[in-house]
């Protein structure tokens, strides 16, 4: 290893001294500075009727799904069963 030189303890003196000096001159607090904001009240908290609302109309969504499938599965049931069958169907009744 490397002798250290005199100037080189010297300016590591100097270094030390002046983040003393600094930091006693540096003024601490012990405020907390922040901002306040106001949050959209939560879902759990709202009243009957602004809770009802989104509800209902997923519901009535969710309905109208099922509507629509209902109908498509009344329309292929209706191909079935209709007389005009070809002869080369399948009979799926097995009695």
């Amino acid at each position: 290893m490397k002798r250290l030189h005199v100037r080189q303890y010297i300016f590591g003196a100097v270094l030390v001294g002046g983040g003393i000096i600094a930091g006693t001159w540096v003024s601490t607090s012990n405020v907390a500075h922040g901002e306040v904001r106001t949050t959209p009240q939560p879902a759990a908290f709202q009243s009957g009727g602004q809770m009802s609302v989104p509800i209902l109309q997923n519901i009535a969504g969710t309905l109208q799904q099922i509507d629509a499938r209902l109908a498509r599965l009344e329309i292929v049931a209706q191909r079935l069963q209709s007389p005009k069958r070809t002869t080369g169907d399948v009979n799926l009744d097995r009695n």
